[in-house]
Protein backbone atom coordinates (compact mmCIF):
# COMPACT_ATOMS: atom_id res chain seq x y z
CA UNK A 1 0.00 0.00 0.00
CA UNK A 2 3.19 2.37 0.83
CA UNK A 3 4.46 1.90 -2.88
CA UNK A 4 1.44 1.64 -4.82
CA UNK A 5 1.07 4.28 -7.59
CA UNK A 6 -1.45 7.81 -6.34
CA UNK A 7 -4.28 7.78 -7.92
CA UNK A 8 -3.26 11.76 -8.80
CA UNK A 9 -1.81 11.52 -12.39
CA UNK A 10 -0.56 14.89 -12.98
CA UNK A 11 2.89 14.73 -14.50
CA UNK A 12 4.08 17.59 -12.51
CA UNK A 13 3.60 15.45 -9.17
CA UNK A 14 6.31 13.11 -8.01
CA UNK A 15 4.71 9.61 -6.57
CA UNK A 16 4.53 9.30 -2.83
CA UNK A 17 7.20 6.42 -2.99
CA UNK A 18 9.71 8.47 -4.84
CA UNK A 19 9.70 10.99 -2.90
CA UNK A 20 9.45 8.71 0.44
CA UNK A 21 12.37 5.91 -0.48
CA UNK A 22 14.49 9.23 -1.64
CA UNK A 23 14.27 10.99 2.09
CA UNK A 24 14.92 7.61 3.34
CA UNK A 25 17.92 7.46 1.67
CA UNK A 26 19.01 11.17 2.28
CA UNK A 27 18.68 10.30 5.81
CA UNK A 28 21.08 7.27 5.92
CA UNK A 29 23.76 8.82 3.92
CA UNK A 30 23.68 12.15 6.31
CA UNK A 31 23.99 9.91 9.28
CA UNK A 32 27.33 7.80 8.13
CA UNK A 33 29.63 9.88 8.40
CA UNK A 34 28.75 11.17 12.38
CA UNK A 35 28.09 7.69 13.20
CA UNK A 36 31.23 6.08 14.60
CA UNK A 37 31.68 9.01 16.90
CA UNK A 38 28.34 8.30 18.25
CA UNK A 39 28.90 4.62 18.99
CA UNK A 40 28.89 4.73 22.84
CA UNK A 41 26.45 8.02 23.08
CA UNK A 42 23.21 7.29 24.79
CA UNK A 43 22.06 8.36 21.43
CA UNK A 44 23.35 5.17 19.03
CA UNK A 45 20.82 2.93 20.02
CA UNK A 46 17.87 5.40 19.08
CA UNK A 47 19.82 6.23 15.73
CA UNK A 48 20.31 2.85 14.96
CA UNK A 49 16.70 1.56 15.41
CA UNK A 50 15.87 4.89 13.13
CA UNK A 51 18.30 3.70 10.23
CA UNK A 52 17.03 -0.26 10.17
CA UNK A 53 14.11 0.46 9.93
CA UNK A 54 15.10 2.80 7.01
CA UNK A 55 17.23 -0.02 5.18
CA UNK A 56 13.93 -2.39 5.97
CA UNK A 57 11.68 -0.45 3.62
CA UNK A 58 14.25 0.59 1.73
CA UNK A 59 14.72 -2.98 0.74
CA UNK A 60 10.91 -4.21 0.96
CA UNK A 61 10.66 -1.34 -1.86
CA UNK A 62 13.71 -2.62 -3.70
CA UNK A 63 11.29 -5.98 -3.61
CA UNK A 64 8.30 -4.37 -4.81
CA UNK A 65 10.23 -2.98 -7.91
CA UNK A 66 11.59 -5.82 -8.62
CA UNK A 67 8.09 -7.71 -8.68
CA UNK A 68 6.51 -4.91 -10.29
CA UNK A 69 9.03 -4.69 -13.60
CA UNK A 70 8.98 -8.53 -14.00
CA UNK A 71 4.76 -8.40 -14.11
CA UNK A 72 4.19 -6.92 -17.55
CA UNK A 73 0.30 -6.99 -16.16
CA UNK A 74 0.81 -4.74 -13.30
CA UNK A 75 -0.52 -1.74 -13.36
CA UNK A 76 -0.65 -0.79 -9.49
CA UNK A 77 3.02 0.80 -10.02
CA UNK A 78 4.07 2.98 -12.64
CA UNK A 79 6.97 6.03 -11.86
CA UNK A 80 8.60 8.01 -15.12
CA UNK A 81 12.15 6.05 -16.33
CA UNK A 82 14.02 9.03 -14.92
CA UNK A 83 12.86 9.00 -11.55
CA UNK A 84 13.53 4.92 -11.53
CA UNK A 85 17.33 5.78 -12.78
CA UNK A 86 17.93 8.26 -10.54
CA UNK A 87 16.73 6.36 -7.79
CA UNK A 88 18.60 3.59 -8.88
CA UNK A 89 21.71 5.76 -8.69
CA UNK A 90 20.76 7.27 -4.84
CA UNK A 91 20.67 3.74 -3.80
CA UNK A 92 23.77 2.67 -5.21
CA UNK A 93 25.41 5.62 -4.04
CA UNK A 94 23.82 4.87 -0.55
CA UNK A 95 24.71 1.26 -0.57
CA UNK A 96 28.46 2.58 -1.38
CA UNK A 97 28.54 4.40 1.64
CA UNK A 98 26.81 1.57 3.62
CA UNK A 99 29.72 -0.55 3.19
CA UNK A 100 32.08 1.86 3.65
CA UNK A 101 30.25 2.14 7.11
CA UNK A 102 30.20 -1.60 7.55
CA UNK A 103 33.59 -1.89 7.03
CA UNK A 104 34.35 0.76 9.17
CA UNK A 105 32.13 -0.49 12.18
CA UNK A 106 33.47 -4.20 11.60
CA UNK A 107 37.14 -2.98 11.74
CA UNK A 108 36.54 -1.12 14.84
CA UNK A 109 34.81 -3.76 16.84
CA UNK A 110 36.10 -7.18 15.81
CA UNK A 111 38.69 -7.24 12.77
CA UNK A 112 41.11 -4.18 13.32
CA UNK A 113 41.79 -4.42 9.52
CA UNK A 114 39.81 -5.39 6.53
CA UNK A 115 40.44 -8.57 5.34
CA UNK A 116 42.21 -9.79 8.30
CA UNK A 117 42.21 -13.96 9.06
CA UNK A 118 40.36 -14.87 12.42
CA UNK A 119 43.30 -16.67 13.15
CA UNK A 120 45.32 -13.79 13.36
CA UNK A 121 43.33 -11.36 15.67
CA UNK A 122 43.96 -13.89 18.89
CA UNK A 123 46.94 -12.42 20.55
CA UNK A 124 49.60 -9.50 19.51
CA UNK A 125 49.82 -8.71 16.46
CA UNK A 126 53.36 -8.87 14.85
CA UNK A 127 54.98 -5.96 12.18
CA UNK A 128 57.88 -4.22 10.98
CA UNK A 129 58.21 -2.55 14.19
CA UNK A 130 57.45 -5.14 16.88
CA UNK A 131 54.82 -7.24 18.37
CA UNK A 132 51.74 -5.26 19.65
CA UNK A 133 48.32 -5.61 20.40
CA UNK A 134 45.34 -4.98 17.93
CA UNK A 135 43.34 -1.88 19.19
CA UNK A 136 39.55 -2.28 19.17
CA UNK A 137 36.69 0.51 19.82
CA UNK A 138 33.37 -1.84 20.31
CA UNK A 139 30.01 -0.26 21.28
CA UNK A 140 29.61 -0.17 25.71
CA UNK A 141 25.91 -1.61 25.01
CA UNK A 142 25.74 -3.00 21.34
CA UNK A 143 27.52 -5.96 20.36
CA UNK A 144 28.18 -5.66 16.29
CA UNK A 145 26.75 -8.93 15.61
CA UNK A 146 23.54 -8.06 17.62
CA UNK A 147 23.14 -3.97 16.40
CA UNK A 148 20.03 -4.11 13.99
CA UNK A 149 21.65 -1.19 12.18
CA UNK A 150 24.19 -3.44 10.98
CA UNK A 151 22.01 -6.69 10.59
CA UNK A 152 19.39 -3.96 8.33
CA UNK A 153 21.67 -2.68 6.23
CA UNK A 154 23.46 -6.08 5.38
CA UNK A 155 19.87 -7.24 4.25
CA UNK A 156 19.49 -4.49 2.08
CA UNK A 157 22.65 -4.74 0.62
CA UNK A 158 22.19 -8.33 -0.42
CA UNK A 159 19.49 -7.63 -1.88
CA UNK A 160 20.55 -4.93 -4.16
CA UNK A 161 23.63 -6.75 -5.81
CA UNK A 162 21.29 -9.22 -6.23
CA UNK A 163 18.85 -7.27 -8.22
CA UNK A 164 21.30 -4.31 -10.18
CA UNK A 165 24.06 -5.80 -11.96
CA UNK A 166 26.40 -2.78 -10.70
CA UNK A 167 30.38 -4.52 -11.23
CA UNK A 168 31.74 -1.50 -8.99
CA UNK A 169 29.38 -2.29 -5.74
CA UNK A 170 29.93 -5.81 -6.22
CA UNK A 171 33.56 -5.58 -6.02
CA UNK A 172 33.19 -3.21 -3.08
CA UNK A 173 30.92 -5.75 -1.47
CA UNK A 174 33.66 -8.57 -2.38
CA UNK A 175 35.73 -6.66 0.88
CA UNK A 176 33.26 -7.39 3.28
CA UNK A 177 33.74 -11.48 3.18
CA UNK A 178 35.81 -11.45 6.46
CA UNK A 179 33.09 -10.02 8.19
CA UNK A 180 30.05 -11.69 6.43
CA UNK A 181 31.84 -14.81 7.12
CA UNK A 182 32.66 -14.11 10.87
CA UNK A 183 28.74 -13.11 11.10
CA UNK A 184 27.42 -16.11 8.95
CA UNK A 185 29.53 -18.49 12.51
CA UNK A 186 27.91 -16.09 15.05
CA UNK A 187 24.59 -16.06 13.57
CA UNK A 188 24.77 -20.07 13.91
CA UNK A 189 25.60 -19.96 17.67
CA UNK A 190 21.71 -18.38 18.26
CA UNK A 191 22.31 -14.89 18.23
CA UNK A 192 20.72 -12.67 15.41
CA UNK A 193 19.83 -14.47 12.56
CA UNK A 194 21.34 -13.19 9.13
CA UNK A 195 22.66 -15.79 7.33
CA UNK A 196 20.27 -16.49 4.49
CA UNK A 197 20.87 -12.60 3.66
CA UNK A 198 24.48 -12.96 3.78
CA UNK A 199 24.47 -16.35 0.97
CA UNK A 200 22.35 -13.85 -0.79
CA UNK A 201 25.21 -11.47 -0.91
CA UNK A 202 28.05 -14.48 -0.90
CA UNK A 203 26.22 -15.79 -4.08
CA UNK A 204 26.55 -12.47 -6.17
CA UNK A 205 30.12 -12.02 -4.56
CA UNK A 206 31.44 -15.52 -6.11
CA UNK A 207 30.79 -13.85 -9.75
CA UNK A 208 33.56 -11.21 -9.36
CA UNK A 209 37.52 -11.42 -10.29
CA UNK A 210 38.96 -12.29 -6.85
CA UNK A 211 35.86 -13.34 -4.87
CA UNK A 212 36.34 -16.84 -4.92
CA UNK A 213 39.94 -16.90 -3.65
CA UNK A 214 38.82 -14.24 -0.56
CA UNK A 215 36.00 -16.66 -0.01
CA UNK A 216 38.35 -19.81 0.24
CA UNK A 217 41.21 -17.58 2.13
CA UNK A 218 38.55 -17.12 5.10
CA UNK A 219 37.83 -20.48 4.78
CA UNK A 220 34.28 -19.71 3.41
CA UNK A 221 33.67 -23.24 1.90
CA UNK A 222 34.24 -24.70 5.73
CA UNK A 223 32.07 -22.41 7.11
CA UNK A 224 28.62 -22.62 4.98
CA UNK A 225 29.28 -26.66 4.90
CA UNK A 226 29.10 -27.26 8.17
CA UNK A 227 25.77 -25.21 8.31
CA UNK A 228 24.36 -27.32 5.14
CA UNK A 229 25.32 -30.56 7.01
CA UNK A 230 23.87 -29.56 9.80
CA UNK A 231 20.65 -28.86 7.95
CA UNK A 232 20.62 -31.99 6.57
CA UNK A 233 21.18 -34.01 9.77
CA UNK A 234 18.02 -32.12 11.13
CA UNK A 235 15.63 -32.80 8.20
CA UNK A 236 12.99 -35.67 9.41
CA UNK A 237 12.01 -38.67 7.04
CA UNK A 238 8.65 -37.06 6.62
CA UNK A 239 8.90 -33.08 7.44
CA UNK A 240 6.31 -31.05 8.25
CA UNK A 241 4.99 -28.49 5.22
CA UNK A 242 3.66 -26.22 8.26
CA UNK A 243 7.17 -26.54 10.40
CA UNK A 244 8.66 -22.93 9.89
CA UNK A 245 12.08 -23.69 11.41
CA UNK A 246 12.44 -26.46 8.65
CA UNK A 247 11.43 -25.15 5.53
CA UNK A 248 13.43 -22.03 6.56
CA UNK A 249 16.88 -24.17 7.02
CA UNK A 250 16.22 -25.90 3.65
CA UNK A 251 16.14 -22.51 1.62
CA UNK A 252 19.09 -21.68 3.45
CA UNK A 253 20.69 -24.98 2.55
CA UNK A 254 19.15 -24.28 -1.38
CA UNK A 255 21.01 -20.99 -1.09
CA UNK A 256 24.55 -22.56 0.32
CA UNK A 257 24.54 -25.20 -2.53
CA UNK A 258 23.98 -22.15 -5.07
CA UNK A 259 27.01 -20.39 -3.72
CA UNK A 260 29.14 -23.72 -3.34
CA UNK A 261 28.09 -24.41 -7.05
CA UNK A 262 28.97 -20.92 -7.83
CA UNK A 263 32.63 -21.78 -6.77
CA UNK A 264 32.93 -24.73 -8.07
CA UNK A 265 31.79 -23.29 -11.75
CA UNK A 266 34.30 -20.43 -11.36
CA UNK A 267 36.97 -19.83 -13.88
CA UNK A 268 39.43 -19.64 -10.77
CA UNK A 269 38.55 -23.32 -10.01
CA UNK A 270 40.71 -25.91 -12.03
CA UNK A 271 39.82 -28.41 -9.76
CA UNK A 272 37.57 -28.92 -6.21
CA UNK A 273 40.26 -29.30 -3.05
CA UNK A 274 40.12 -32.80 -1.45
CA UNK A 275 38.29 -31.32 1.15
CA UNK A 276 35.45 -30.15 -0.57
CA UNK A 277 34.60 -33.57 -1.81
CA UNK A 278 32.94 -34.86 1.79
CA UNK A 279 30.04 -33.44 0.02
CA UNK A 280 29.86 -36.23 -2.28
CA UNK A 281 29.91 -39.02 0.67
CA UNK A 282 27.63 -36.74 2.24
CA UNK A 283 25.02 -36.62 -0.51
CA UNK A 284 25.52 -40.69 -1.07
CA UNK A 285 24.43 -41.20 2.64
CA UNK A 286 21.16 -39.12 2.62
CA UNK A 287 18.26 -40.70 3.33
CA UNK A 288 15.15 -41.03 0.51
CA UNK A 289 12.48 -38.38 1.96
CA UNK A 290 9.65 -39.29 2.18
CA UNK A 291 7.31 -39.75 -0.35
CA UNK A 292 4.53 -36.67 0.73
CA UNK A 293 7.92 -34.40 1.80
CA UNK A 294 7.24 -31.18 0.76
CA UNK A 295 8.40 -29.93 -2.64
CA UNK A 296 11.26 -27.51 -0.91
CA UNK A 297 13.04 -30.86 0.87
CA UNK A 298 13.09 -32.94 -2.90
CA UNK A 299 14.44 -29.64 -4.43
CA UNK A 300 17.77 -29.46 -1.87
CA UNK A 301 18.07 -33.55 -2.31
CA UNK A 302 18.11 -32.76 -5.69
CA UNK A 303 20.82 -30.03 -5.31
CA UNK A 304 22.76 -31.96 -3.08
CA UNK A 305 22.93 -34.62 -6.40
CA UNK A 306 23.40 -31.77 -8.90
CA UNK A 307 26.79 -30.31 -6.11
CA UNK A 308 28.08 -34.12 -5.60
CA UNK A 309 28.26 -34.36 -10.16
CA UNK A 310 29.63 -31.10 -10.30
CA UNK A 311 32.77 -32.10 -8.28
CA UNK A 312 32.81 -35.15 -9.38
CA UNK A 313 32.68 -34.22 -12.95
CA UNK A 314 35.61 -31.64 -12.43
CA UNK A 315 37.79 -33.67 -9.95
CA UNK A 316 40.89 -35.74 -11.44
CA UNK A 317 40.99 -39.14 -12.77
CA UNK A 318 42.60 -40.55 -9.44
CA UNK A 319 39.92 -38.85 -7.23
CA UNK A 320 36.60 -39.86 -9.58
CA UNK A 321 37.68 -43.62 -9.16
CA UNK A 322 38.45 -43.20 -5.29
CA UNK A 323 34.47 -42.57 -5.33
CA UNK A 324 32.95 -45.03 -7.30
CA UNK A 325 30.84 -46.67 -4.50
CA UNK A 326 29.51 -43.01 -4.04
CA UNK A 327 28.81 -42.86 -7.32
CA UNK A 328 26.32 -46.13 -6.72
CA UNK A 329 24.65 -45.24 -4.04
CA UNK A 330 23.84 -41.23 -5.71
CA UNK A 331 22.22 -42.80 -8.75
CA UNK A 332 20.10 -45.14 -6.13
CA UNK A 333 19.44 -41.81 -4.95
CA UNK A 334 18.33 -40.32 -7.95
CA UNK A 335 16.12 -43.41 -9.20
CA UNK A 336 14.05 -43.11 -6.02
CA UNK A 337 13.69 -39.36 -6.23
CA UNK A 338 12.74 -39.43 -9.62
CA UNK A 339 9.47 -42.37 -8.47
CA UNK A 340 8.54 -39.59 -5.70
CA UNK A 341 8.58 -36.52 -8.04
CA UNK A 342 6.54 -38.51 -10.83
CA UNK A 343 3.32 -38.77 -8.35
CA UNK A 344 3.77 -35.14 -7.31
CA UNK A 345 0.31 -32.99 -7.29
CA UNK A 346 1.84 -29.50 -9.36
CA UNK A 347 2.68 -31.70 -12.51
CA UNK A 348 4.89 -28.25 -13.43
CA UNK A 349 6.73 -28.67 -10.99
CA UNK A 350 7.76 -32.27 -11.29
CA UNK A 351 8.34 -31.64 -15.03
CA UNK A 352 11.22 -29.35 -13.77
CA UNK A 353 12.51 -31.67 -10.83
CA UNK A 354 12.54 -34.70 -13.50
CA UNK A 355 14.56 -32.48 -16.06
CA UNK A 356 17.29 -31.95 -12.97
CA UNK A 357 17.02 -35.45 -12.15
CA UNK A 358 17.53 -36.69 -15.65
CA UNK A 359 20.86 -34.39 -16.16
CA UNK A 360 22.09 -35.39 -12.91
CA UNK A 361 21.69 -39.18 -14.03
CA UNK A 362 23.26 -38.31 -17.55
CA UNK A 363 26.17 -36.86 -15.42
CA UNK A 364 26.61 -40.15 -13.34
CA UNK A 365 26.34 -42.31 -16.46
CA UNK A 366 29.29 -39.95 -18.36
CA UNK A 367 31.67 -40.54 -14.80
CA UNK A 368 31.25 -44.27 -14.74
CA UNK A 369 31.81 -44.67 -18.74
CA UNK A 370 35.28 -42.21 -17.73
CA UNK A 371 35.92 -44.35 -14.68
Amino acid sequence: MIFKDDAVKNSDTRPFSYLFINLLLIDLRSSFPSLLSKLNSNEYPAISQRLAAAFDVVSGFIGFLVRSLDDENNTAFSMPPDLLLKLRKDIAETMSLTIEYLRDRWDASIAGASGLHPDARIGTAATSEGTRLTLTWESMKDDVNEDPLILAGIRTLAIWIREDENETLRNESAGLLDMLLELYKMSSLKTAECRYPILLALEVIMTTEDGVDAFLGQDGWQVVFTDLEAILRSIPGEPNLNNSSIMSDAARGLQIIRVLLAVIDHESTTAPREDWMSAVTTAASLKVPGSNSPPLILELHIAMLQLSTALLSKAAGGTQKRYVTSNTALSGLTSQLEKIVKVMNDREEAADFLGLLEDVALDLENLRFRG
